[in-house]
């Protein structure tokens, strides 16, 4: 979006990206006019090698000496764009205990694949674009391993949003059923899908909230026991 001697400006969360945290010194990469691409063609499940080459004015970097990437095709093209501006209460990091204080008000903008090549890239926070027709949304829990800390797959509760731009998350909507024991944390995500071919396909990437479970409210999460009965 911007940049001068001494920074640059960027929009996060583009396209089919949802933004994310960088380590600070993490490398920012700019592709010019003149950089090349392939049209050929491959199959969903297939895995690739791939080296970039940079050229500078002292010539290309040698095959030999690039280092190599592995990519496994997922049906890239045809996913939707995740939601943008996807916020919790009005916020891009809403409270961890809002669903332990009331129901969750989740909120995004539209996107559309279709439309969105122009050469006016729309970052995570623009308006609604579309949205695509055929798009609609899903709400996806994850419980997080109360040992390990990762979230666990597939995910433990999915909720259809329909095609709106909002949805209010009611606590009771995360039942402690099906939880692993002394789960204290969920995952949650707004997803864009549709339906291809009979299947549904959900966008690439997703931007995750992370909170307390609404059932684990008694929970000393130092400690990992009940208060009263």
């Amino acid at each position: 979006d911007g940049i001068t001697p001494s920074s640059i400006t960027v929009g996060r969360g583009c396209l089919d990206t949802v933004p994310r945290a960088h380590p600070s010194g993490t490398s920012v990469i700019f592709f010019d006019e003149v950089a090349r691409i392939t049209e050929d063609s491959w199959a969903a499940g297939e895995t690739l090698a791939a080296r970039l080459l940079p050229e500078t004015g002292r010539g290309t970097l040698a095959f030999a000496l690039a280092p190599e990437d592995l990519v496994t095709l997922d049906r890239r093209a045809i996913r939707p764009l995740p939601p943008g501006c996807v916020q919790g209460n009005g916020s891009y990091a809403p409270n961890v205990d809002a669903l332990v204080i009331g129901p969750l008000a989740l909120t995004w903008t539209h996107r559309d694949r279709l439309t969105q090549t122009s050469p006016v890239i729309v970052d995570h926070t623009g308006a609604s674009i579309g949205p695509e027709p055929g798009v609609s949304y899903i709400v996806e829990v994850r419980w997080v391993d109360p040992d390990t800390g990762v979230a666990i797959l597939p995910a433990g509760v999915v909720i259809d949003a329909g095609t709106a731009a909002s949805w209010s998350l009611a606590p009771e909507a995360i039942p402690e059923l099906g939880a692993p024991d002394r789960t204290a944390e969920i995952e949650l995500a707004v997803r864009s899908r549709r339906l291809v071919e009979g299947s549904w396909v959900t966008d690439r990437e997703a931007r995750w909230f992370r909170l307390t479970a609404p059932f684990a409210a008694g929970w000393d999460r130092g400690w990992g026991f009940l208060w009263g009965t």
